[in-house]
């Protein structure tokens, strides 16, 4: 096996810029051997006998081999976290240009959501030595120019922010948290968030251009293209709620609101209701028996715990617990007495979605949850995990020898209902009350999926802002 190469260095900034990663982080390349085929780093794991799949994703395939080794104290020490070394033996050597440009991507796949491992130690400076040799063979020039950039700014630094990390997190993850009065408005780098008040961040921008999707339309035109939009989504939900009557399958959707809609009052921007798409869907949607609005859900909002966390776009705790009691209701069968007593008891400080844009450093948010045993004893198992290298597609089966409801629903929805590890998502909920809970990820009912499956419930979920891809258009 190729010699490994990192110095003591590369640790500390392993973990250092690994703090900054917030809830997403999940572990570290700090180094490459000289033949391109051997990584090493770490990951973290949930318990002792957890070997997460670590596999290098060159588009959609998928290269490697994963041995583990023991746990690093230096991780454990600097962060808390239950961590295992690891190495990663390739079959073919990586392309240090793919790499960089993240066209290939080291990742680390948990209960079927792959998150990319980030590159530092000396990965970098190596992957960028080696991508200069290759690309100064071919340009001329190339490799005195970029070497010359290399040494005015010498070894990639840490930024200032981040060199203190592991210390605000500790303090952090302990609630001695201090608040700072920043304009509302303020920008992320990015330009994908908000700073609003009250404390909240808020998504405005991306890839389905969220600002601009609460403009009211204009002219005739525009009036045209959002009508076309709404019925294309109505006679989708139409045609499954037909074909799963047919079926005797019980079905349900629901389109959860944007936290710029449900909280317009703290909002960044001037925003008098939902987007005008949304508002037309809900008109359209209002008296089908299978729709759930949940939007009056936080309109009406009482409970002195917030419905929304403040760093993320998702709900908290006590707001996916609100739309887990509307949704029960709407299910046959299904006794919401569960979850009617449940208490929000526990308090634990999370860092979120949004957080890391604004200053490169976790900010924190403190939360109400249920103890972990709030839904009773529970046994839960991943028995299916696919993704094809992004969220969207992915798709995950959980089984729960011990659920209170002997039944199998199928979930067919987003970031809402994936995952199982936090009651912020609807995922935690409803793993714990259904014996077979499936999700997958997509914008569409799979009708062939549920002929196979037949589950006792389907669902199907969207979010405000994925409105403008009606179903069968790819969703970002």
């Amino acid at each position: 096996m190729a010699k490994r190469w990192a110095g003591v260095g590369a640790v500390q900034e392993s973990v250092e810029t690994a703090e900054v990663m917030g809830n997403m982080l999940q572990g570290y390349v700090d180094s490459v051997s000289p033949d391109m085929r051997t990584l090493t780093g770490w990951v973290e794991v949930r318990s002792a006998d957890e070997r997460p799949n670590v596999f290098l994703a060159r588009g959609s395939a998928r290269d490697g081999l994963t041995s583990f080794g023991e746990q690093r104290a230096d991780v454990l020490r600097l962060l808390g976290i239950s961590n295992r070394s690891f190495t990663l033996t390739l079959d073919h050597p990586l392309d240090p240009g793919l790499v960089l440009t993240k066209a290939h991507a080291v990742l680390i796949e948990s209960d079927g959501a792959p998150n990319p491992l980030q590159l530092g130690g000396r990965a970098v400076p190596q992957l960028m030595a080696d991508f200069v040799r290759t690309i100064s063979a071919e340009t001329k020039g190339t490799r005195e120019a970029v070497l010359e950039v290399l040494n005015k700014t010498g070894k990639p630094t840490a930024a200032p922010l981040v060199k203190y990390a592991h210390e605000s997190v500790a303090a952090g993850r302990d609630g001695d948290l201090s608040y700072l009065g920043f304009p509302v408005g303020l920008r992320s780098g990015d330009d994908l968030a908000q700073i609003g008040r009250d404390g909240h961040l808020f998504l405005t921008g991306g890839t389905n251009a969220l600002r601009d999707q609460y403009k009211e339309p204009h002219d005739e035109s525009e009036v045209l293209a959002m009508e076309v939009r709404a019925r294309k989504w109505e006679a989708a939900l139409a045609d499954s709620g037909l074909a799963l009557a047919e079926m005797g399958i019980p079905f349900l959707t629901t389109i959860i609101p944007e936290k710029l809609t449900a909280l317009r009052k703290l909002a960044p921007l001037p925003i008098d209701g939902p987007t005008p798409l949304y508002r037309r869907l809900l008109e359209l949607l209002r008296e089908t028996p299978y729709h759930l609005d949940v939007l009056p859900l936080f309109e009406t909002w009482e409970c002195h715990i917030e419905a929304w966390q403040k760093n993320d776009t998702h709900c908290s705790p006590a707001g996916s617990l609100a739309i887990t009691r509307a949704i029960l209701d709407r299910l046959p069968g299904i006794d919401r007495g569960l979850v009617d007593d449940v208490a929000l008891s526990d308090l634990e400080y999370r860092n979120g979605d949004l957080a890391g844009k604004f200053f490169d450093i976790p900010l924190w948010d403190r939360q109400y949850r249920p103890a972990p045993d709030a839904l009773g004893p529970s046994r839960i198992e991943n028995v299916y995990s696919y993704s094809p290298g992004n969220f969207v597609g992915s798709h995950n089966i959980w089984e729960n020898s011990l659920a209170p409801n002997n039944k199998k629903v199928v979930v067919f929805g987003n970031s809402f209902f994936s995952g199982v590890e936090s009651p912020t998502r609807l995922g935690w909920w409803f793993s714990r009350l259904f014996r077979e809970y499936h999700m997958k990820w997509d914008n569409a009912v799979d009708l062939d999926y549920v002929r196979d499956v037949r589950p006792d419930y389907v669902i199907f979920q969207t979010i405000e802002r994925f409105l403008v891809r009606p179903p069968g258009q790819k969703v970002s």
